[in-house]
């Protein structure tokens, strides 16, 4: 499996609208995409630490041609106004013995 992680810092006072819109407007995109196994927002405990954005793909094939279809552009944009700062993008395999 592939995931991708994208962290974030929230403005202050939008939590509650951003998390509203990232499952009622973001998650089913992701959710539909092919190959698309799970999304989820990862809230921090340390109210000084970002947040992020897990999605879990059965493959990085899968993952790419998300990212490549313009949706993961689209997802981003929907909720890009509750960003206080640039967020950044990391990916991982899970591979297990």
């Amino acid at each position: 499996m592939y995931v991708r992680v994208g962290t974030f810092r929230i403005r202050p006072g939008t939590l509650d609208e951003f998390r509203q819109r990232y499952y009622a407007e973001c998650a089913p995109l992701v959710k539909s995409a092919r190959g698309s196994v799970d999304c989820m927002v990862l809230e921090p405990v340390d109210p000084e630490a970002s947040f992020a954005v897990c999605t879990v793909w059965e493959t990085e094939d899968d993952a790419t041609a998300y990212e490549a279809s313009g949706a993961a552009a689209e997802v981003a944009g929907r909720v890009r106004e509750f960003f206080a700062g640039p967020p950044e993008l990391c990916s991982y395999r899970i591979r297990r013995p």
